[in-house]
């Protein structure tokens, strides 16, 4: 394969029109595609017999539908708000189950809800916050909401210096004796507990007694949580200070190694944060755990992708016929470890690099009926493909960290080993059309996307930017279409390598194959030995 040079389309100083053009390709937003944006509205797309159907817009989702409202609206939606929370008490005391409460011993978690119920709950969270902006009014929801921030940074020095592991849950501590367990300054330490306090973290039940929360309880007691903060407070909130800078110097944001989080953290045009976090175990340890917080959250538990009935993944045909299964950058196998368990004939082979592969438990899974099947393999996705003939090719939370030249790139490594009807099977987020989504998972996935420019210039994308990806990759690949199991955040989008070939095997000619959109190719010096954020970190062999 042709070797390509990254810095002589990366660079950020040119005049040309070429350049302005290939500013535009590289960043690949394909809205202005609209053969392509068109047919991700209006085409149904089949897989696995399932159509893929634009959803309808989400009731009450926009803010600015109530921000035009009469101030009868304000009475409508605190009467959305009383009947959908009386729907959702009398269900919980039907099943006799324990109600939310900012007590110390509260759950840690809403109960899983029916999908009836839970939409109530959606519609009680996209109502308050409407009514919360409506009775604040525009300027002072402007003025006040750009100081969320700071609620960030009091949960930082929190989490950072362990407060909520200094005293046990159900007793209380003076703040003189709680900041005599730390290096804090008294006054600090009453100042930024007091604002955590607002957010429901830690309560003062008598002038200068500190209690726990239920949400201080889980703080001091979840590690995996603890390091979701840590990731987030001292990773990510750092990098997105450093955003506007990074999009000042370098416009179209592509550059793993020009990203907020490298101007954070001193590393612009040196290396990509995956790289900075190998040097740092207990930095890329805290992330790795960050992630198992995330995949074991609400909306993004593997169960999703394994259960059928839900609206996942159909492999039966694969399993009948003893096929293989190839999950890339999959880190110590957890997602084959759960889909081993349901298919008892396909064979799994876990790639990602070979620190990662070096840690993972072996075996892989106390199950030797599962652990058997399941192959641990070294392997750069920034290489060619080494597997070969493999019947799916598995990228779970791994496309979203790339802009579109690190994608192309991954996606066109594949080509060597692909056999027809090979499938390709990306397993992220999905972004709707404004107003399509519930107001809460729009919220928690557009976050995400920021989150990703922040870190690596890399981007959650819609289904016309995943159907121009696979064909800027190559004219092999069919875009099959994209599914989304209920209730969860996370979408399943295939494509097939040349499945043309095989419909004329089978005494069928009608396959059709368009030729794909021109994207610069990447040698990707500075991403060489980079995998997906699991690829740096230890992890457990099973996330539940």
């Amino acid at each position: 394969m042709a070797k390509l040079n990254l810095s002589s389309w990366l660079s950020p100083s040119t005049s040309s029109n070429a350049g302005a053009e290939r500013k535009k390709s590289n960043r690949m937003s394909f809205s202005a595609i609209s053969s392509l944006s068109s047919s991700s509205k209006t085409k149904e797309a089949h897989v696995n017999g399932h159509e893929s159907k634009p959803r309808e817009p989400y009731a009450e989702a926009a803010p600015a539908a109530a921000a035009g409202q009469s101030p009868s609206g304000m009475v409508a939606l605190a009467q959305k708000i009383a009947r959908e929370t009386e729907k959702i008490e009398a269900y919980m005391k039907e099943h006799n189950l324990p109600m939310p409460s900012f007590d110390v011993d509260a759950p840690a978690d809403f109960p899983k809800l029916p999908a009836n119920i839970q939409n109530s709950r959606h519609e009680i969270i996209a109502a308050t916050r409407q009514l919360a902006l409506l009775v604040h009014g525009p300027r002072e929801s402007l003025r006040w909401g750009i100081w969320s921030f700071l609620d960030v940074l009091a949960l930082q020095v929190i989490n950072h210096f362990e407060i909520a592991k200094l005293f046990p849950a159900g007793e209380t501590i003076t703040l003189a004796e709680l900041q005599a367990k730390t290096s804090l300054d008294p006054i600090n330490l009453a100042r930024l507990l007091r604002l955590a306090m607002t957010n429901g973290i830690f309560c003062e039940p008598s002038p200068n007694v500190i209690a726990h929360t239920a949400a201080s309880r889980v703080l001091a007691e979840d590690g995996d949580l603890q390091a979701w903060v840590g990731f987030n407070a001292e990773d990510i909130f750092p990098a997105s200070a450093h955003v506007l800078e990074s999009l000042k110097a370098f416009p179209e944001a592509t550059s793993l190694t020009r990203s907020g989080f490298c101007h954070a953290f001193g590393t612009v045009d040196k290396e990509p944060m995956f790289a900075t976090f190998g040097k740092d175990p207990d930095r890329a340890r805290r992330m790795g755990k960050a992630m198992v917080s995330l995949t074991g959250g609400e909306g993004y538990e593997v169960s999703y992708l394994v259960d059928v009935e839900g609206g996942g993944y159909d492999f039966g045909e694969i399993d009948a016929a003893g096929g293989t299964f190839v999950d890339v950058g999959g880190s110590h196998g957890f997602v084959c470890v759960d889909l081993a368990a349901r298919y008892k004939n396909m064979k799994f082979v876990v790639q990602d690099l070979q620190k990662t592969i070096d840690t993972a438990p072996k075996p892989v899974c106390a199950d030797p009926t599962i652990a058997e099947r399941i192959t641990l393999q070294a392997h750069d996705f920034f290489t060619e493909q080494t597997t070969e003939g493999a019947d799916v090719y598995f990228f779970r939370w791994i496309i979203h960290n790339y802009s579109t030249p690190y994608a192309v790139k991954i996606l066109k490594n594949l080509i060597p080993a692909l056999k027809p009807g090979a499938r390709i099977i990306i397993n992220d987020h999905l972004l709707l059309e404004p107003g399509q989504e519930n107001p809460w998972d729009e919220s928690v996935m557009r976050r995400m996307d920021v989150v990703m420019l922040a870190l690596l210039n890399a981007q959650e994308r819609t289904e016309a930017e995943f159907r121009a990806l696979f064909k800027a990759a190559g004219d092999g690949f069919v875009f099959k279409g994209v599914r989304r199991p209920k209730g969860c955040r996370m979408s399943i989008i295939e494509a097939v390598w040349q499945p043309d070939l095989v419909e004329t095997a089978n005494g069928d000619d009608s396959g059709a194959i368009t030729n794909g959109v021109v994207v610069p190719e990447v040698d990707a010096p500075e991403a060489n030995g980079v995998a997906k954020h699991e690829a740096v970190v230890e992890k457990p062999t099973e996330v539940k």
